[in-house]
């Protein structure tokens, strides 16, 4: 039993399909199917049940198949400890963080990095948060920047300094707030006749949204509803769409505010708490260490 034919059973598992599974493994469907009838052979049990349609798992291939996934992943882990101590600090980190915050927060790390590191490969993922939580809990990444609750229990947790969220008021629509007059404090309840920009329902800015609209029994009329996150929205903002919520951290990074009037909500502590999560176990190369002291450098400046 070697690594290869772990990786045969998984990738079999995952597709549930010869055909798919021989596709993305770069082998022909006979030299798969023989390959695990060797592997159940030697092992003496039956991972796959052949005998429905489509093939199911069984109970001894279930085990086998969890016990396979952490030798895969220990042996990962193992190879890639072994990255400091190649020649010329050669590496590779992997971040994993949502678009909008990549936008402000990641270049300036990378730029600091890179004068400490220039060997290293630097791979940033950008998926929702909902993947982004997976990936990172799965040990796809070195680390991964989130916003808290972090419910899994097999990543360790770092937290960063707060982000202040703002409501970004285009400002043609400023004079629709009763309350806009008296400064830049103002209440949700004044923004009823404001159209709104809100990005999809699975996304956690909008679950901000809803949750403020539901305490306050304010529910202005929704222009648009976008699903490529907050930096989609916050363009929508500038065009004079709508409204729409935003960290103030963003906008302050990216000197782009023109055309947009920046408001706190005095009815609401509105801000949330960002994080820096690791799979716990998980090896850490001394790189992967000096770029969460750089972002935690980063936060403490906000």
């Amino acid at each position: 039993m070697n690594s290869r034919q772990l990786q045969y059973v998984i990738t079999l598992n995952k597709t549930r399909s010869f055909s798919q599974a021989s596709e993305q493994l770069n082998i022909t469907q006979p030299a798969l199917s023989k390959q695990i009838l060797n592997l159940e052979k030697e092992l003496g049990i039956k991972i796959f049940d052949r005998n429905t349609v489509p093939f199911t798992v069984t109970p001894a291939g279930e085990y086998f198949i969890r016990e396979a996934e952490k030798r895969l992943y220990e042996d990962d882990q193992l190879l890639r400890s072994l990255e400091q101590y190649k020649s010329g600090q050669k590496g590779r980190l992997v971040i994993g963080v949502s678009p909008f915050r990549n936008l402000y927060m990641i270049p300036a790390i990378i730029k600091q990095f890179k004068q400490k590191y220039p060997g290293v490969h630097v791979v940033v993922h950008e998926p929702n948060s909902t993947q982004l939580r997976k990936d990172a809990a799965e040990g796809k990444y070195d680390f991964a920047i989130v916003n808290l609750p972090v419910d899994s229990p097999v990543l360790s947790v770092t937290t960063l300094e707060k982000e202040a969220l703002v409501l970004a008021v285009p400002n043609e629509m400023v004079s629709r707030i009763p309350s806009a007059e008296k400064g830049r404090q103002i209440q949700f309840a004044d923004c009823k006749d404001l159209p709104f920009v809100v990005v999809g329902k699975t996304q956690e800015m909008r679950r901000y949204f809803d949750s403020l609209c539901a305490s306050t029994n304010t529910f202005p009329e929704i222009a648009a509803e976008v699903l490529g996150g907050v930096t989609t929205a916050w363009s929508m903002a500038r065009a004079g769409i709508g409204a729409t919520i935003l960290p103030l951290t963003l906008v302050e990074h990216s000197q782009l505010a023109d055309n947009l009037t920046l408001f706190t909500l005095s009815d609401t502590s509105f801000s949330r708490q960002p994080a820096i999560v690791t799979r716990r176990g998980q090896y850490l190369s001394d790189y992967a260490k000096y770029a969460i002291a750089l972002l935690q450098q980063y936060s403490s400046l906000e």
